[in-house]
């Protein structure tokens, strides 16, 4: 798929600044529009036409299925603020958030230790302080996990599922690896395409091997290939990858001297797919777990591993926070913590990661997460669902590609597939011009947009996580006149 296909979508933006007037000379011009009045008459009609279907727009109210953010409803901002006063009434606290904080730089101790007995409970594994690095956020530490383990000559690829977040391509390709990316189709199941994985990591393996442009310290590392994933729930798709997948992709990496890097900022945001059903869920294994399970492989023997978790209270409690951690083997973790920025500025987040040690005193987080966060994310997406399928289920192939293969479902986002005759690319631009309603194109997710890569014209991603309830039902019913308009169109 040509990158075109993004670019256009970049400027899908509602135009409050736009004129209504006709055009001008030097439009009507390079529209071929110029000396024949009965053109001119038509252009006119055309032009009210476009004026009427803009007015409709302006005057609804604007609805965007984009943004991958909290409800303002749902985010704690009266517990953040008892969680500051405490800080800074305790003169403890208040000075050590306030500073750089302690070397080595891993991060905040008080929440390092609350967040490692809360990921233990969560996960079902050891609780261990040395496993944990605080970051400023999932998308910083990711910065910082390419900063200092992977280089711009020597790593040979990023693997990236396709669709992918396309956020993520940037920090690659700021981090020197453009024209390295490349993507994995991600299969009905959540599953991807391990064997075409594999098969191009050993061409490339084959090759001969570039010596690194950066200098690295005995702390460090450089893998060869990096694969990134959102393995549950993930972003765009909603899929979950299973256990086996899981597990194959492990051994894959540790073949290969490749680092699998995890996003797995919606873990906590879970429920049993299974209306009836009222069990408590039960998270798969996530790929630190299985890798820090199996011994240092003989390519790696100061122990970094070939797996880390990337996670963030964006998602649990607010972006504005920009605080996340890695869970990984400990000899990775002491790696990020040797960045230079981070022995130059210190502990990132040090005054918010006081805030959150005391915002998750007495078991404050799970608590939130339990009784508000999946409750209302339950029934929004529940919501979202039924009004998916009466508006799209019928017309031809049109509705929410099923993501419940584990027996659970989460996230912040469902993907869902068009009827076959149009192109996602049309709908986010007919939806935002005559709706008022932002929703963006499967393309946006694609990767490298080569032959091997699936084309995501047929696909689009909505959120649910951010519009209050009645607005997800009316912004489907407006995306469904779309659809709809669209497909009568093609039928003509």
């Amino acid at each position: 798929m040509p990158r075109t296909a993004v670019l256009q979508y970049v400027d899908l933006r509602p135009r409050s600044d736009e004129s209504s007037s006709s055009p001008s000379r030097e439009s009507t011009r390079a529209s071929g529009l110029t000396g024949n009045p009965s053109q001119l008459v038509e252009e006119s009609k055309l032009n009210k036409v476009v004026l009427f279907s803009r007015l409709v727009s302006e005057q609804k109210k604007p609805i965007n299925f984009v943004w991958g953010k909290p409800a303002p409803s749902l985010i704690p901002t009266a517990e953040m603020a008892v969680a500051a006063q405490k800080v800074f009434s305790n003169p403890v606290t208040a000075t050590a958030g306030m500073q750089y904080g302690d070397s080595p730089h891993a991060g905040y101790t008080p929440l390092r230790q609350r967040l490692s007995a809360y990921l233990s409970s969560f996960y079902g594994t050891s609780d261990d302080l040395d496993h944990l690095c605080i970051t400023g956020g999932a998308s910083q530490g990711l910065t910082v996990i390419l900063q200092m383990l992977s280089d711009p000559t020597a790593t040979r690829a990023v693997w990236l599922t396709a669709p992918c977040f396309f956020a993520a391509r940037k920090i690659f390709e700021d981090a020197g690896l453009t024209g390295k990316l490349h993507g994995v189709n991600e299969f009905e199941d959540g599953s991807i395409d391990l064997d075409y994985l594999q098969r191009e990591m050993t061409k490339l393996d084959n090759q001969i091997s570039m010596p690194p442009c950066k200098s690295t310290s005995k702390s460090q590392k450089t893998y060869a290939h990096l694969i990134y994933i959102v393995p549950t729930f993930s972003n765009p798709s909603g899929k979950t990858m299973p256990l086996t997948c899981r597990e194959a992709l492990v051994n894959l990496a540790r073949r290969h001297n490749a680092l699998i890097i995890c996003d797995d900022i919606y873990d906590m945001l879970q429920w049993p797919s299974a209306k009836e059903d009222a069990a408590s869920t039960c998270p798969l294994p996530r790929l630190i777990d299985i890798d820090r399970a199996l011994p240092v492989h003989p390519n790696d023997p100061q122990g970094f591993g070939h797996a880390l978790s990337n996670g963030s209270f964006s998602k649990i409690v607010g972006p504005g926070v920009r605080t996340g951690w890695v869970d990984a083997r400990p000899a990775l973790v002491k790696a990020l913590a040797g960045c230079g920025a981070t022995i130059a500025g210190g502990c990132p987040s040090q005054l918010v990661a006081s805030m959150l040690a005391e915002l998750m005193d007495h078991d404050w987080l799970p608590k939130h997460v339990r009784e508000n966060l999946v409750p209302a994310y339950r029934k929004r997406r529940a919501l979202m669902m039924e009004a998916v399928e009466h508006e799209l289920g019928k017309l031809g192939g049109g509705g929410v590609m099923d993501v419940s293969g584990t027996g659970l479902v989460g996230g912040y986002f469902i993907w869902i597939r068009l009827p076959e005759t149009i192109k996602a690319t049309d709908v986010a631009r007919m939806a935002r011009e005559e709706e008022a309603l932002m929703v963006p194109p499967g393309p946006l997710f694609g990767v490298a947009w080569d032959e091997q890569e699936i084309d995501f014209e047929g696909f689009m991603r909505l959120s649910f996580s951010y519009e209050e309830e009645s607005n997800l039902v009316e912004g489907v019913e407006r995306l469904g006149r779309v659809v709809r308009t669209l497909v009568a169109k093609r039928c003509q």
